[in-house]
């Protein structure tokens, strides 16, 4: 007959019906244990020798409702054992617990705890065959409903076409110039799409009408490591940042996210996203194919709304996602954080699709915690890409740039979008402050992509970021084919020669350097377009030992306008340097391409003591051990 013994485990998990863990709970079970027959033993103390006895009266059958299952892996044995040898359990005297019974309800939890896994990895086996045969029935639908087109991706040439992966260092030859005799060694690492599966990846899809376009936003992210040593060599290697959406198409040897982010791509908007939900339980892949940056010890790579993953830098591998030692709970991860060149404390964002839509963190120079974290109190969901610093601030930018899921998942729309018709700010947050302590500035309606540089001049705070008056990313409307929208939106007033005149597009894509100077006492605001508009400027870079203090140049990369009006897309091929000083005339060098490339791709030169090698697209490269260069 089977005798009921009782026992106490830690929760080592949340439990069905709890919310509570880590607290001791009795379970009972059924053990198959000999015992006589209505038969159980009770202890009590006799008067006379004040003694413990035994005696021995009937008991009944225990009810159905007292045996219980559970999951062993959620469960802790918690005893402790006594000089005797015997087992103590919380909450039951050793003295009331049978010596015999103990090890036989020991064995019988073994015995329990083996059925449960083995019926747990049974369950695993099914399911993964289910989910097998679940894929490939997804896979083949798809495969019908979208076929990979015979055109190649214009954009995607020349030195923007993909290189293989070289996991081994190869060493360099200088083949101009030379290489300073006191540069400092270390690892220079660029981060920047580069498409597994080859060029060819626009899909057609003749049933759903239409064509979903590749865009490099969805290209897979590439690290690119030059080393220089001691000796003065230059070492090169690359490797893809292992991503979990990567690694699953890697495994499978093929693109199985369907892309979703071109602007004319009619069924990737209303189709793909919903489809790579259903399959893959994510509405896009992760490219990290963003930016790359360093703090406390950790190299670190980025994308837009994903997950950042930590990379070791000997070889460029992918260790795992990266969450500030585990204390960042955002979902998605904001690309562009802040070192603060003085105290070393990381500034990082995150947002998320409920509100809180924004929140800022402070992370300690050493990497092991938040100094503060702050609740933005935004309103509305931003696409606020980047930020910025100063000695005692972060910049916040708030502009009508907007991520709208309602429009994405129920009209099929672009998930971002730009109303001008919204307001536009800029925040200025103490970096020991809290929501309330923001304050806001009101400015002109614009769209910011990428942030220069901010330092606190007397009552103002100086911002410098790069501005257009529209978005690359939102839907280009249906009256337009995407390369004339493009070309039209890269075309000032003054090179204008279309037959018509059309001011929601003309010229709105050209991008500038602008200046806002935040008065901290009075609240006003001056604003000034710093390069008028002599070339469009992208992807700013500032030497990081400036970072939120006075500085005198940056350095841009310009487009080739024709080569980018000719496919749609952002071609560029100059490198610029800018003098934003006082006395500065904004534009200092433009440095041509040299040896005939496309773009600046594999373009290594120094100028003064400032090393840029491999500068191209919107990512950030990093100088891991010392970045040297003019301020």
């Amino acid at each position: 007959m089977a005798s009921v013994a009782s026992t106490t485990f830690r929760c080592l998990g949340n439990t069905p019906g709890t919310s509570q863990c880590g607290y001791h709970h009795a379970v009972t079970f059924a053990a198959v244990v000999p015992q006589p027959p209505e038969r159980r033993i009770i202890h009590q103390k006799s008067k006379s020798s004040k003694k413990q006895v035994q005696k021995i009266q009937p008991q009944s059958t225990p009810h159905s409702s007292e045996i219980s299952s559970f999951d062993p892996e959620q469960w802790e044995l918690n005893a402790v054992t006594n000089s005797d040898g015997r087992r103590n359990f919380p909450g039951i005297h050793s003295s009331e617990y049978p010596t015999g019974l103990d090890r036989v309800s020991e064995r019988v939890s073994e015995q329990m705890k083996r059925w449960f896994l083995e019926q747990r990895q049974i369950g695993q086996m099914v399911g993964k065959r289910m989910l097998s045969a679940y894929q490939v029935a997804m896979t083949s639908v798809v495969d019908q409903l979208f076929i990979p087109s015979d055109k190649p991706v214009p954009f995607i040439k020349g030195n923007f076409a993909p290189v293989d992966e070289v996991v081994e260092k190869v060493r360099c030859e200088v083949v101009d110039g030379h290489v300073p005799q006191d540069f400092p060694p270390g690892c220079y690492i660029r981060n920047g799409p580069n498409a597994k599966f080859g060029a060819s990846q626009n899909l057609d899809s003749p049933l759903l009408g239409g064509t979903t376009y590749y865009s490099w936003f969805e290209g897979e992210g590439m690290l690119h490591g030059t080393y220089i040593e001691k000796d003065g060599s230059i070492w090169y290697m690359n490797r893809y940042v292992e991503t979990d959406s990567f690694k699953m198409e890697k495994e499978l040897g093929r693109k199985v996210y369907l892309p979703t982010m071109d602007e004319k791509s009619t069924p990737g908007l209303r189709f793909n996203r919903m489809i790579n939900l259903v399959r893959y339980g994510a509405p896009q892949s992760n490219p990290g194919n963003t930016s790359v940056f360093q703090h406390a010890g950790h190299v670190v790579a980025a994308a837009e709304g994903a997950k950042a993953y930590e990379i070791n830098i000997s070889d460029l591998s992918t260790k795992g996602e990266y969450n500030c030692n585990g204390q960042w709970n955002r979902r998605f991860f904001g690309p562009h954080p802040k070192v603060h060149p003085d105290t070393g404390e990381l500034v990082v964002f995150g947002f998320d699709i409920f509100p809180p839509y924004y929140v800022l963190g402070v992370l300690s120079g050493d990497g092991k915690k938040f100094t503060n974290k702050v609740d933005l109190g935004m309103d509305r969901l931003v696409l606020m890409h980047d930020i910025g610093i100063t000695d005692r601030h972060a910049i916040l930018y708030d502009f009508p740039v907007m991520m709208d899921l309602a429009n994405m998942l129920v009209n099929g729309g672009s998930i971002v979008s730009f109303d001008p018709t919204k307001h536009s700010r800029l925040g200025v947050l103490p970096l020991t402050g809290s929501s309330k302590s923001i304050k806001w500035f009101d400015v002109e309606t614009a769209c910011i992509s990428h942030h220069c540089n901010s330092y606190q001049d007397g009552d103002e705070i100086v911002v410098h970021g790069l501005c257009t008056q529209l978005i690359q990313l939102v839907a280009v409307p249906a009256r337009f084919d995407k390369i004339e929208w493009y070309s039209r939106g890269m075309t000032l007033n003054a090179d204008n020669n279309f037959a018509t005149k059309d001011p929601s597009i003309d010229g709105l894509l050209y991008e500038h350097l602008h200046e806002w100077r935040l008065n901290l006492k009075t609240g006003a605001v001056v604003e000034r377009n710093m390069t008028q508009n002599k070339f469009p400027l992208e992807l700013p870079r500032i030497n990081d030992r400036v970072n939120g203090k006075k500085y005198n140049y940056f350095y841009a990369c310009s487009e080739d306008l024709e080569a980018s009006k000719a496919v749609g897309f952002p071609m560029f091929r100059y490198l610029v340097k800018v003098d934003v000083s006082p006395a500065g005339n904004s534009l200092v060098n433009t440095f041509e391409p040299i040896h005939g490339f496309d773009s600046m791709l594999n373009f290594m030169m120094w100028e003064k003591t400032l090393f840029v090698q491999n500068l191209f697209s919107w990512q950030d490269p990093v100088l891991f051990k010392k970045m040297t260069g003019g301020s």
